[in-house]
């Protein structure tokens, strides 16, 4: 009799012992399921932001192709200068900006012996100045990625970001100075409509801080028409050494379009470049 309710209790604990096995079985069945949709889920959010960026890029092409066609001179003023601010879609926003690339002070081209390539050190030289970084840092970055010596010699900079590296200026120094700086594929006269006041107060002698923002102000009102326009404009104490490198019409716009889909982030960047009234060339992309 002992025996027999002995047996009975081993076979209760055995069946409640598979029974609790069963459970957790299906318990990470389950587990592994709901992670493997949620990896599917994400996957495919992160495939339609990444779509959704690619659109966005390429939809500014086409805006900046249309400004070509109606517009002499580029400005602040124009449609393609308003940011796309965060625009509902379904299941997630977008939102964009374009900004003018010639607004900013090109790290390449600044080796030349012509006039133009002379007047572009002297303004990146003051703008290294107005950030506290050294002189010497000047000379890096007119010699490029691939330094003076070697198969690399004389490569230009594809992206601004790379000057981070040079001795001088490091991470801290680009900080300062990534608002001010681009690297463009061929030279390209410096926008006078769309500089930053810092860029402008490169350019220019004589600008004080009153006179500087008495200048940005009197564009923000009426665009300069032509470099004649903006030399007959300047402030009173204010003088061009040179208007070598200097122009009111771009051809370059860095783009940036970021888009969220459910939990997914995806952002892309680009450098645009246009060539008359053709849709513009893609001169490098990311998406990130």
């Amino acid at each position: 009799m002992a025996r027999a309710a002995l047996t009975r209790g081993a076979a209760l604990v055995t069946a409640m012992l598979v029974a609790a096995l069963a459970a957790a079985v299906v318990a990470t069945l389950a587990a592994g399921q709901a992670q493997w949709l949620r990896s599917v889920e994400l996957r495919r959010d992160r495939a339609q932001a990444e779509a959704i960026v690619l659109a966005g890029l390429a939809w500014t092409r086409g805006v900046l192709q249309q400004d070509a066609r109606v517009s002499e001179i580029d400005h602040a003023g124009e449609p393609w200068a308003l940011p796309l601010p965060p625009t509902p879609l379904d299941g997630g926003r977008v939102e964009g900006t374009i900004v003018d690339a010639q607004g900013r002070l090109d790290v390449n081209h600044v080796a030349g012996g012509d006039a133009a390539a002379r007047a572009a050190r002297e303004r990146l030289a003051r703008a290294l100045a107005r950030s506290g970084i050294a002189a010497a840092a000047l000379d890096a970055l007119a010699a490029g990625p691939g330094g003076t010596q070697g198969p690399a010699a004389g490569t230009p900079w594809l992206r601004a970001a790379e000057v981070a590296a040079v001795d001088g200026i490091g991470e801290a120094g680009y900080a300062r100075l990534a608002p001010l700086v681009v690297a463009l594929p061929v030279a390209s006269p410096l926008n006078v409509n769309t500089a930053a006041p810092q860029v402008l107060a490169a350019a220019v002698d004589g600008l004080d801080d009153e006179a500087l923002a008495a200048l940005v102000a009197d564009r923000e009102r009426k665009p300069f028409a032509s470099l004649a326009d903006f030399r007959s404009r300047l402030p009173a104490g204010a003088s061009l050494r040179s208007d070598a490198g200097l122009g009111v019409r771009s051809d370059h716009f860095l783009v940036t379009v970021r888009a969220w889909q459910g939990s997914a982030v995806a952002q892309g960047r680009a450098l645009l470049r246009r060539q008359g009234r053709d849709l513009p060339d893609v001169v490098w992309q990311t998406i990130e």
